[in-house]
């Protein structure tokens, strides 16, 4: 089951149902909304219950797809549950579809941000509970059509540390993945590989959306100089935190791959959306203060994406 029908929990729900269509494993796709959805995810599911969900890649290979819908919470148990909701409804989505949650299901969470295990329903035991860290791009600008957009690539870890790699849920998520198409890749350190996509997150996505420019863009003329600084300020920061990431190599990479992609902070502000700037952006200089570390350009970008963001909302 896929809680958050959005681009990315229906990008996901389509490559699993492609799977499941080819035999790979016996069971059934659900896409899970709330009643608290907005008018477009209501249109969008709707489509995807009348007619099929079409997803498009960027290699113009398209498939039509039909994981079943469930508009509400379900009450029949999941043996594996997806949270692909923004980080700030992951507590609620979490407390939504707890009845549809057992002892046994397999929780991974995709959603952007960082310190997602602390923002879940304390009730999910948190020996179950994985991180997937999604670097596929994917768009969602008409019901019932998704747009992919480079290479199908997922990290995954466990919330325990010393949690043993080769456990069953470990190796049962891996086996979902990969039978989907995906480039699986694994890590014992969460909280890595949750400040690797975070840091990817807070250059792309704040300063694609400044620009109103899909992601590859951003490392074009007249925007490199910018990204590189950006990239220092951020590094900055990942230093202050000891950890191992480059981040100009690493958000270049991300950037190549998901190159023709409007991230989802675009689309949140074209739509007139509540953005996670304050949990990118925001998250940052928070914790820049924390560590009296001066982002004069992180600054910059929340000021005036804050400004943007609050005229939308008029």
């Amino acid at each position: 089951m896929i809680v958050g029908p959005g681009a990315v929990g229906s990008m996901l729900a389509s490559n699993f149902y492609l799977s499941l269509d080819k035999g790979a494993y016996p069971f059934k796709i659900r896409l899970g909304g709330s009643k608290q959805s907005s008018c477009f995810t209501k249109k969008h599911l709707e489509e995807i219950k009348r007619n099929v969900l079409y997803l498009k890649t960027d290699s113009n290979l398209n498939f039509y797809t039909k994981p079943q819908i469930d508009f509400v919470p379900s009450l029949e148990k999941a043996d594996f549950v997806i949270f692909a909701v923004k980080i700030f409804d992951l507590l609620k989505a979490s407390e939504n579809y707890f009845d549809s949650i057992s002892s046994s299901s397999v929780i991974l969470v995709v959603s952007n941000g960082i310190d997602a295990f602390e923002k879940i329903n304390k009730k999910i035991h948190k020996k179950k509970l994985f991180r997937g860290l999604i670097e596929t791009g994917c768009e969602l600008n008409e019901p019932g059509k998704i747009l992919q957009h480079g290479e199908a690539k997922i990290e995954i870890s466990p919330n325990d540390s010393g949690l043993v790699s080769r456990n069953n849920d470990f190796e049962m998520i891996k086996f979902f993945f990969e039978n989907a198409g995906f480039a699986v890749s694994t890590s014992k350190d969460s909280h890595l590989s949750e400040w690797k996509k975070f840091m990817a997150n807070c250059l792309i996505n704040p300063l694609a959306t400044l620009f109103n420019c899909e992601n590859g863009k951003i490392v074009d003329e007249p925007i490199l100089d910018i990204f590189f600084k950006l990239a220092s300020e951020l590094q900055q920061l990942v230093d202050s935190e000891k950890l191992p990431i480059d981040v100009k190599s690493r958000v270049l990479e991300i950037a190549k791959n998901t190159s023709s992609n409007q991230n989802s902070m675009l689309k949140s502000f074209l739509n007139g959306k509540k953005s996670e700037l304050q949990e990118m952006t925001g998250e940052v200089l928070r914790l820049a203060g924390n560590r009296k570390l001066h982002l004069p350009l992180n600054n910059f970008l929340f000021s005036a994406l804050k400004i943007i963001e609050d005229k939308n909302k008029m």
